[in-house]
């Protein structure tokens, strides 16, 4: 068996450097990668120490190593390998990998050593650090640009300063936190951006987000998965920017060119519904005058039916005019809340049983200049469309406030939204609990004859109409809308400077926070204490009592009947309590009510009226319990 010239051949082709040296460090046996690697042609080798390839320290310390090995048996590098420094015939030193292991000749022992060089892997190396140290550099400079290293299980490894001057977080309250730090209340939009990052390589999304002080910004994010050589994915990287500014351009971009759409299309409909009206007074006015002539009752049947639908094309036209802002407004001063508890009376007759109607309205509001027939059409309108909305019934809600708009909060409206002026408004809104509107609907809601009703069964021309009037009175108009949470349109007129005539009238009394399921005695007893000088809030429902109370409005007395469905009068104070503990208290009922209440701890330090309610012992029961 040939085996020696085999042996041999497989050394000398080797790539790493083989060298074979006695028990005295001299060298023995040197392939060709070794002259490669040192430089030295092998008769200037064979025969010497192997120390000649070695630089300082370990030139000095080899023979010491090998008969300390000898005496002692310690290995060092025998059986074991590190990495050491090598030295060329020129001088130069390179770093290896040597792995020695002991072989035994003639009962002589003998070493081999195999050298890997390891030059190449360090520049590798260096030039990796390099680019890692130039990249934490520009990733540090980056200051409008939130970025981390996330583990493949998204908790945080590492961040840049620009972390910290977008968001104003710390080191402590970031390092190990998981994905869910940036989508505060969304978990589940955390997971499936890291879901699609690990299946996709990529994710991205724009959000609200929150700062530390606890500000929003509109956000674009991103989350891209990092892999090792192997395909492995080793972590994330995920990056947030602040384009709060550029979503803020889009959407002024958006009002701008929403705006000049409305603006085009009223004055199309505005023109072509004058034009149209002249031609239909020219046929009303012909046909009542043929009337006049007319005596066959089949002719005259005729006759009214044709007045009737010029009738209804000239309704029509009206709306269109409307929408145009080329109506005639009959203005005066009106205070809102005082026409909104009438509107609300009638609706909660008309809507049906299925539609509970509820009101907040803010006290001490200033007038506004409004034509009260169209405002009275306009919320009537609103308060239908909201029960088209709840087919399987909900709750409907008017509520008024006092806002004073600025040019910050004109430039925060929703797409397709208006932005009008800064100043003072009063806002009346009409919300429903029903399917709510997609974007797309949201932002066409208003162009008339847009309408997602089955034919017949809406003209599209309700919301089109309270556009163009509050417009025209010099207001605005936002819709806030959700699926399947439900819709709120906000009406938004100008406050006269003075206060509300209405308001001023009133005296500043104590208010009373009156509850009745019966319209009719609600507004009998409203009146009652409206007269005796106490400010009234009016509630339908336990359940609107108790949001009136949550909302924080002033409520001095809780006024209510006793039997009412849903929540009756005992528990809605036993739950009012618990919100304002001091709150004083007045029952009204009938004889029903009065059995339940005798049962009830009310009974030692709460008066019970029964009905019908007289005026002078509703002053002395108030006027009593107030003093206390």
């Amino acid at each position: 068996m040939q085996s020696e010239p085999l042996l041999q051949a497989v050394i000398d082709t080797m790539i790493d450097g083989v060298i074979l040296i006695d028990h005295g460090g001299i060298v023995r046996l040197y392939n060709p990668a070794c002259e490669k690697l040192f430089g030295y042609q092998p008769d200037e080798v064979l025969g010497r120490n192997v120390k000649m390839l070695m630089p300082s320290p370990y030139h000095e310390e080899h023979d010491g190593y090998i008969r300390h090995y000898q005496h002692t048996g310690e290995k060092r590098i025998i059986g074991t390998g590190r990495e050491v420094i090598g030295r060329r015939k020129d001088g130069g030193e390179f770093p290896f990998e040597l792995a020695v292991a002991e072989a035994n000749n003639d009962g002589v022992p003998m070493y081999i050593g195999v050298i890997h060089d390891l030059t190449q892997r360090r520049r590798s190396e260096a030039a990796q650090r390099r680019s890692e140290d130039t990249f934490r550099l520009l990733v540090e400079a980056v200051e409008d640009h939130a970025i981390f290293l996330v583990d493949p299980d998204g908790r945080v490894a590492s961040w840049n300063d620009g972390a910290r001057r977008l968001l104003g977080l710390t080191a402590d309250a970031v390092l190990g936190e998981g994905m869910d730090l940036f989508h505060p209340g969304e978990p589940e939009q955390a997971d499936m951006l890291l879901r699609q990052a690990a299946s996709e390589g990529r994710a991205a999304l724009e959000a609200w987000r929150y700062r530390k002080d606890g500000s929003r910004f509109w956000a674009k994010i991103s989350l891209t998965a990092v892999h090792d050589p192997q395909g492995r994915t080793t972590g994330y990287t995920k990056i947030i920017h602040d384009v709060t500014e550029r979503r803020r351009a889009e959407e002024m971009r958006e009002q701008l060119r929403q705006s000049q759409k409305m603006e085009a299309i009223g004055q199309l409909t505005g023109g072509i519904a004058h034009d149209f009206n002249n031609l239909l007074a020219v046929v009303i006015g012909s046909l009542e005058l043929l009337g006049d002539r007319v005596v066959e009752d089949q002719s005259r049947k005729l006759i009214d039916q044709a007045l009737h639908g010029a009738t209804r094309g000239a309704e029509l036209t009206q709306r269109l005019l409307a929408f145009g802002r080329q109506q005639t407004l009959h203005t005066k001063r009106v205070a809102v809340n005082s026409l909104i508890s009438t509107v609300a009376q009638i609706l909660q007759h008309t809507l049906g049983d299925t539609i509970a109607v509820r009101t907040s309205l803010a006290p001490g509001l200033p007038d506004v200049q409004v034509d009260p027939g169209l405002l009275d059409n306009a919320l009537i309108n609103l308060a239908l469309n909201a029960r088209d909305a709840m087919p399987q019934g909900g709750t409907l809600t008017i509520r008024t406030a006092l806002e004073q708009r600025g040019q910050e909060q004109r430039g925060q409206e929703q797409r397709g939204q208006q932005a009008g002026k800064t100043g003072s408004y009063v806002m009346i809104a009409v919300g429903d609990t029903g399917t709510g509107m997609p974007d797309g609907v949201r932002e066409r809601a208003f162009e008339p004859f847009y309408t997602t009703k089955e034919i017949g069964k809406g003209s599209g021309l309700g919301l089109s109409m309270v556009h163009g009037f509050i417009t025209q009175s010099g207001g605005f108009v936002h819709i806030d809308s959700t699926l399947r949470k439900g819709t709120e349109v906000r009406l938004y007129l100008p406050g006269l400077n003075t206060i509300s005539a209405e308001a001023a009238e009133k005296p500043a009394g104590p208010v009373v926070l009156l509850v009745d399921d019966n319209p009719d005695v609600r507004t009998t007893l409203a009146m009652l204490l409206d007269s005796l000088g106490y400010n009234v809030r009016a509630a339908s429902s336990g359940m609107a009592a108790l949001d009136i109370l949550q909302s924080g409005e002033p409520v001095d007395l809780l006024f209510t009947d006793v039997m009412m469905p849903e929540m009756n009068g005992l528990d809605l104070a036993e739950r009012a309590l618990r919100i304002r503990p001091s709150l004083p208290l007045v029952f009204t009922s009938g004889t029903a009510g009065e059995e339940m209440f005798r049962t009830t701890p009310f009974r030692h330090n709460a008066p019970m009226l029964a009905k019908p309610v007289r005026k002078q012992v509703l002053a002395d029961t108030l006027q009593r319990l107030l003093k206390r």
